[in-house]
């Protein structure tokens, strides 16, 4: 199945997922192991995007940041599909970009490139840490000018044994995958 395809059929799978109440109980399984990671625990800095809806909610995560007071970073993205991250506060004056996700309005200060950890958002991952993200090229742009430790965090509806999209040479692998331990005491899809 081509990955235009394959998207379509994901987005309309994790929508419809994330209305079950099984949904929340993964996501709170998906935030205990991510706050046990070793890597989450030691990184002083963190990338991570805003969340929109049907997506893994990020502000626990990032307020388990702050109390770990880890510097937390989000991305500011740009028409030539490049992206930079931006420190986060509470204070941070945000705006919403033209794929309705909320971003840093001003980005002159405060950047780094790349976090210590990046927390990458994606539509559906595999076993061999293969991602397919929503489209637009940013996550694999930006990981292959600036590599660093990734983790993404994937719900049973997003996580395949083989990859079921095609897989492109800019596309980038993640190195860690979290799945719900639904997904991995349940038979894998």
């Amino acid at each position: 199945m081509d990955k235009v395809s394959f998207r379509k059929k994901q987005i309309d799978l994790v929508s419809e997922f994330m209305k079950s109440d099984k949904a929340q109980k993964e996501i709170n399984d998906l935030y205990s192991q991510l706050f046990d990671d070793p890597d989450f625990q030691t990184a002083p800095s963190i990338g991570i995007t805003l969340s929109m809806n049907d997506e893994i909610p990020t502000f626990p995560i990032i307020n388990q940041c702050f109390e770990m007071e880890k510097e937390v970073y989000i991305p500011k993205t740009f028409s030539d599909h490049s992206m930079t991250f931006i420190r986060y506060t509470k204070d941070t004056e945000l705006e919403e970009s033209a794929f309705g996700v909320r971003e840093p309005k001003e980005y002159q200060d405060n950047v780094m490139d790349p976090p210590d950890l990046m927390i990458v958002p994606g539509l559906a991952y595999s076993e061999d840490k293969n991602r397919l993200g929503f489209g637009a090229g940013y996550f694999d742009r930006y990981l292959a000018k600036y590599p660093t430790k990734t983790i993404s965090l994937a719900l049973s509806k997003q996580y395949y044994t083989d990859t079921p999209w095609p897989v492109y040479v800019l596309d980038k692998p993640i190195d860690k995958i979290i799945v719900s331990k639904d997904k991995a005491d349940a038979d894998i899809q």
